[in-house]
Order: structure tokens, then sequence, then C-alpha cells
């Protein structure tokens, strides 16, 4: 069973990404977002034959004959109708696509305000399709060609004779035909002469459209362009020879040549016509609005340019992502290697990670603005900043989490205190008192939340649909989160509690309430990601927000945004369960979570804990915990200057104990280390006993002793002189004179300079 290692909760992974906090064996994996933003694993787009662009969206057609899309789907133009198989060429226009099928028929999606997606009856005998601005165009066997959609340039009317037609393309508001003589037709908008074909027309082998502008290949490898030319879009680079394909963007055209390198030029405005390294080995190319595509030899998808929906894609690789966020209409991604790529819509900077994009450990997203945290627990926050939101107090340290609302910013530190920025005008930024002890955050739209270590949660700012009234009862929470006028928490027992407003039904959890490892809200919308990796969403569902693409598995981080959701997957070897070590409340206590598959059927769970990985371990927790296979527990005994080692291991019924997870989570507590007697373990003992105790810098006089009820001496373990910081000696369970001591307690008495420190320790024979 697959489990959730990088996402106890959303809201906890700052939390856990630092140095003090994370537990060996974080999975890393790739991004998928659906809604009116597509985001696709690179596994999609292996296998392709062919490519198209529309205005915002990305289209590619696999070996198989399914069709992958990508981009901008606020229409529907990236949800394939189903059964999505058998197709042998796909177009896109500006908000719809089209797909041509081996029994040549023809499928329309996406946007149909002037009827482009209903293809006219009998949708059968096709051979080619295009797509325009708004209209549709379709090639018949008989060389004949039909157009459906927007004809207010005239661009449906096809010229008689309408016959002998081999090829069909379509620009925004014209379209265009080649006929099997190799003369080029072209109907519609005719204001830059996109539509007057230049002589000689002849010997014509492909045709393409722009905006305005239209191109085409002859048999000599030439191309030729005509209509607007005031980005220089029909002026084709020398050497114009040796090209074998075309394709026309909005203001740009790409030609492949017979080597297997694309050629773009045109508007270069969003890097539509850099073609990135290497360029070779190309087999298909295609333009869209303000970004292009290209297909290798080995079926593999090159895309660049404009990236304001994701129709250019995640820059590659998307993988090895260890933590997704959204924001509105922007995603961000955090790989293993710490740093944070964004993408789709940054109009405000937001997906524009400011320099040195590096050591980074955490990233949220506000509406329009992008956090990220770093592993020194520093705050970097940039794009949208009307409100101040992106202008961190001072000082900028010690934080352990962060998270966005519309205009503020949030982050938790390490003592447990909430900073808050921005957009006060709902107190959204007023942290109500008592300030501390917190281990969660979550930020709404204008309003806040935080987890308690009590596992209580606390709200405030805007609270017109109640969003900030928790339910009762308000404990057992480990996690929470933010949507727009609504809130979310996850408890321990691993269900989920919502609140706030519901016109959408966003707090109407679905059933079965439970097994739940992770939440994330929407503006609209709730996403809940299970522990056997599959994700529930639920609320508003205009764009599909709602609908997780198959196969809904293997999951492992969720993220919302406006009207679109991520899933971070993961195909790495399954890890059993999720451990984690962090700081909690104050500077001397290790806050523990722990995620298992389910609960361990025993009696309970005790945490041993040691000071290197090696152990030994000791109990400190002697009353069994819950068997819940969500938990936490609050370490109060570790000490400043420890780095602590901790075990998590289950009680049977039997009395034997074994380990509910393979998996050592770790943390490190900042501060002097102090003089004293810091663990004696295991305790009980059966034999060898563990003592570490810490010597003070420049001592005079120690002394480590072991004594019976009675206080009489049994064995003295004094330090050897000049050394200091923490030691460890084994008492074997003898007394002075080598007998063994009998079953009972004693006392461990470490004496320093005029300080005394005593530990009980229970021998057990």
């Amino acid at each position: 069973m697959k489990q959730l290692l990088t996402v106890f909760g959303l809201v906890c992974v700052a939390a856990l990404a630092l140095g003090t906090g994370v537990a060996s064996g974080q999975v890393t994996g790739s991004i998928v977002g659906w809604g009116d933003q597509v985001v696709v694993e690179p596994s999609a787009l292996n296998g392709l034959v062919a490519v198209a662009a529309g205005s915002h969206h990305s289209l590619g057609l696999t070996s198989d004959g399914t069709i992958v899309a990508w981009g901008y789907n606020y229409f529907g133009q990236c949800n394939v109708p189903a059964p999505n198989a058998d197709f042998v060429a796909v177009a896109g226009g500006w908000g719809h696509s089209l797909g041509l099928t081996s029994d040549e028929t023809i499928v329309a999606w996406g946007l149909n305000n002037a009827g482009q997606c209903d293809v006219p009856a009998p949708s059968a005998s096709f051979v080619a399709v295009a797509a325009g601005g708004w209209h549709s165009l379709g090639l018949t066997s008989d060389g004949t060609i039909v157009a459906w959609g927007r004809n207010t340039s005239g661009q449906c009317d096809v010229p008689a004779p309408n016959e002998d037609f081999v090829g069909v393309a379509a620009g925004r508001n014209h379209s265009l035909g080649l006929k099997s003589d190799g003369t080029i037709v072209a109907w519609g908008a005719n204001g830059d002469g996109q539509c007057d074909a230049p002589a000689p027309n002849t010997d014509f082998v492909a045709v393409a459209g722009g905006q305005s502008h239209s191109v085409g290949l002859e048999s000599d490898g030439t191309i030729v362009a005509w209509g607007d030319h005031s980005l220089g879009q029909c002026d084709v680079p020398a050497p114009n020879e040796d090209f074998v394909g075309v394709a026309g963007g909005n203001t740009h055209n790409l030609g492949l040549k017979s080597d297997g390198t694309i050629v773009a030029w045109g508007n270069p405005i969003y890097g539509q016509c850099d073609v990135p390294a290497p360029n070779a080995d190309f087999v298909a190319v295609a333009g869209g609005h303000y970004h292009s595509l290209g297909v290798t030899s080995d079926g593999t998808v090159a895309a660049w340019g404009h990236d304001e929906y994701g129709q250019s894609y995640v820059p590659a690789p998307d993988a090895d992502f260890r933590a997704v966020g959204g924001g509105a209409s922007h995603g961000l991604g955090l790989t293993s290697a710490g740093t944070i790529v964004g993408w789709s819509y940054s109009e405000y900077g937001q997906c524009d990670v400011p320099a040195p994009n590096e050591d980074f450990a955490a990233v949220a997203g506000g509406d329009y603005h992008s956090l990220g945290l770093k592993s020194d627990g520093t705050i970097v926050v940039w794009g949208y900043n009307e409100y101040d939101q992106c202008d961190i107090p001072a000082p900028n340290a010690d934080f352990a989490e962060v998270a966005g609302g519309y205009g503020h910013s949030l982050g938790l530190k390490l003592d447990g205190t909430i900073v808050a920025w921005g957009d006060d005008y709902y107190g959204q930024c007023t942290v109500p008192l008592p300030n501390e002890d917190f281990v969660a955050v979550a930020a709404g739209e204008s309003h806040s939340l935080g987890v308690k270590s009590d596992g209580t949660i606390v709200a405030w700012g805007d609270n017109d649909d109640g969003q900030c009234d928790v339910p009762a009862p308000n404990a057992n929470f480990v996690a929470v989160a933010g949507g727009y006028y609504h809130s979310l928490g996850l408890t321990s027992d691993g269900t989920i509690v919502a609140w706030g407003d519901n016109y959408y039904g966003q707090c109407d959890v679905p059933e079965p309430n439970a097994d739940f490892g992770a939440i994330a809200a929407g503006w609209d919308h709730s996403l809940g990601l299970r522990t056997d990796g599959t994700i529930v969403a639920w609320g508003y569902n205009g764009y599909g927000q709602c609908d997780v693409p198959a196969p809904n598995a293997d999951y492992v981080g969720i993220a919302g945004g406006e009207y679109h959701s991520l899933g971070l997957r993961s195909y790495d070897t399954p890890v059993e369960t999720a451990f984690y070590a962090t700081l909690a409340h104050d500077d001397h206590a290790v806050l523990l979570r722990w995620l298992l598959p389910s609960s361990t059927g025993g009696v309970g769970l005790r945490i041993y804990r040691a000071l290197s990985a090696d152990g030994p371990y000791g109990c400190i927790t002697p009353e069994p915990l819950p068997d819940a296979a969500l938990g936490s527990y609050v370490d109060e005994t570790a000490w400043p200057g420890g780095t602590f080692w901790y075990e998590l291991r289950a009680v049977l019924s039997s009395g034997e104990e074994i380990l509910a997870t393979d998996i050592r989570a770790s943390a490190s507590v900042p501060g002097a280390l102090p003089s004293g007697i810091r663990y004696v373990m295991p305790n009980p003992a059966t034999a060898r006993v563990a003592i570490g105790y810490a010597l003070p810098e420049h001592w005079r006089f120690a002394r480590l002793s072991v004594h019976d009820v009675a206080g009489r001496l049994v064995r003295r373990l004094d330090p050897p002189t000049g050394v200091q910081g923490l030691l460890t000696v084994d008492w074997d369970g003898t007394a002075s004179s080598g007998e063994r001591v009998a079953s009972g307690v004693y006392f461990v008495r470490f004496e320093v300079d005029g300080a005394t420190d005593t530990q009980r320790v229970v021998l057990l024979r």
C-alpha cells in the first residue's frame, strides 16, 4: 500500500521539510493538474506522433491513437471525450479541439459559442481536420471541404468549385485549402491580404494559417508567407530551403527542415521562436497563440513560449518534485534539489522565483503571490504585493511553515508563534492571543487558521460565512486548510471536518469520511488525499476541478487553486508508513507525527528515543499511546543542543513490541547543552544500562555513581579528566565487587561542581 511520506498534511509540509524534521525515505514524483488548467505527466507525452496547438492549450496524438491535452481548460478543451481511442489527427482552435478518428469521423469538444463543435451530419468520410479561432474545417475523401462555426468574415463559405482539395488549414478568421494541382485557395477575413496567395500560386504541398497571415510550403522545400507582416512573420529566414513541414502560430511561424531542425520566426515576445536545445530529430511542429510545440523522432514533445496556463508544460523535467502548491491561477512545485518551479498565470511575477533559487524546504501559493521557505528558516515571497504581502517582517528567521491568502501571508515560527503580514482588513493578520503553541498554519481568502499542539484549531479574520467557527468538538486536529470562504480540518483519526460557505457542497465530505492523510482547499472546492494514494474532491466542479483523472492512484501530495487542482504522484517504491519529527511549541520539545496504513491491531503504541540512529533506544512513553493510524506526541524531555532519533513501536496483546514503521525520525533542538544526566536507558533494564550525561567546559569536580534504595553506593562510574560535552557510559548491572546486583530500584547520581542530578532506574533479572 502506497503511503504518504511527503504530505502528512498539506499545511504541515513546510515544517516537516526542515532539516530538523524530515524522516528518511521521502518520496518524490511528478505533477498532475486538472480543472481549468491541465498538467500531464511526462509518461503521458511519450510515444507522440503529432501535435497541435490551440490558443492556450496543447494537444498530442499518441501512436496508440489516444489524444493527450494540457494547458488552459476553461472551456473543457482538454477534456477528450470518451472513448479516447482510434484517433489519427488532431487540431486546436482558440477554445476548442478537434480529433479525427480512423473511421473518418470528427469529434469536437470545448468552447462551442459559435457552433464550432457541432460537426455537420453526417460526420463521415473525413480525411483531414483544421481548427480556426472559432470555426472548424473538415476535408472529405472526395476532395470537398466542410466548414462550420463562426462565419462573420465568410470563413465557412468555401469558394466554388468545392472540389479537388487535398489539404486544409485555418487562421483566426480565415480558411485555406490546398488543391491537388498545388494551388492554394483562401477565404474569409482578408484585411491584411492573408487570403491573397502570391503568384505564381503553384507547386504547394502544405499550407498553414496564423492570426492574419498565411504560410505555404512548396515542393522545392521553400516557404512562402503572406498577409500581416507587422512582426516579421512573413520574413522566412535564410537559407529558405530544405523545409519539409510548416506551421503557423498567432503571429509567428515554424518550419521543419529535412535534417530534423526547427526554424521559427515572427513575434518573439514570449520566447515562442526560441527552439530549445538540442534542436534536432524533430518530425512534427505546431504553433499556438504565443507558444510552440515539436515532436522528436523518439516520440517525445518539446514545448516553449508563453506558459500562462501551462500550455508549454511544467518546465522539464516534470519529475523529482517533493511538494506542490497552488495559487489562484498558478502552480508551484518544490524539487528534491531545493529549487522551486512556477508555471501558468504570472502577470504579477508569481511564477518568477527570485535568485538564488536554491535551498528551499517548502512552498505555498497565495492568490497572486508565492512563498518559499528556505532550509535556514528564512522566507522568500514574490508576486502581487499591493497589500505588502511580500514584505516579510523582521526578523526573517526561525520559520517552520508558510501559507498565503489573497492579500496576506503567514509564517509559523519554530517557537510556535505565528507571524502574519499584508492585508488586515478583516483582521486576518491579527493573531489571537495567546500567540503560542501553534504547530500548523493555513490561509483562506481573507481568513487564517492555526492548529495548536493540543489539537485545537484557532481561526480569525473574515467570518461572514462562518469559516472561522470551528465545529465542536474542536479537538484532535493535525492539519488545516483554507478555501475562499470555507475551512477544512484533518483529525488524528483520518476524518475531515469542513465548515463555512457550503453553497457548492464544498463542506460536504463524501462518505466514507475515513483514512485521509492530507487536505487542501481551492476557492469553492475541497480535496482529501487518502492513505491509499487516491484523491477525493468535492464542491464546485464547473471546470472539472473535482474530476480526478484516471488512474486515481499513487498520489502523495495535493493542492487546490481557483478552478484547478494539483496532485503529486510518485511511482517510487512504496513506503509502508510515515514518521516525522519537528520542533514543537518551545525550544525544548520535539513534535512527533506518524501515519500508518491502519491501526496495528495491538493495545497501543510506544515511542523510543536515542541519541544516534544506531541507538541504544529507550522508551519515553511507558503508558502506551492510542493505537491510531494518525497520531502525534510531544517529547517534552528533549534538551537544547541534542539531536534525537525516534522509533515507533506497536505493543501487542501478548506484551511483545514490534516496529510500527521501519522509518526513524530525527530532530535537533537548538541551544547549548546543559550539564546533568540526559538519559538512562533502557528503563526498565534487564542487563546493560546506558547512561548519558553532559559535562560543562572547565569543570573541576565530577562524580557519577549508582546507589540502591537505601542510599548505599553500588558502583562508581566517574568520568575521565579533561573531557566535556555529552558522554555515555554503560552500567552492566554489577557492583564494585563485580557481583551481579539483584532486581530492584536503583538511582543514578551525577555530581558536578556542587550541582547534583539524580535519575531512577529499574533493574529486572
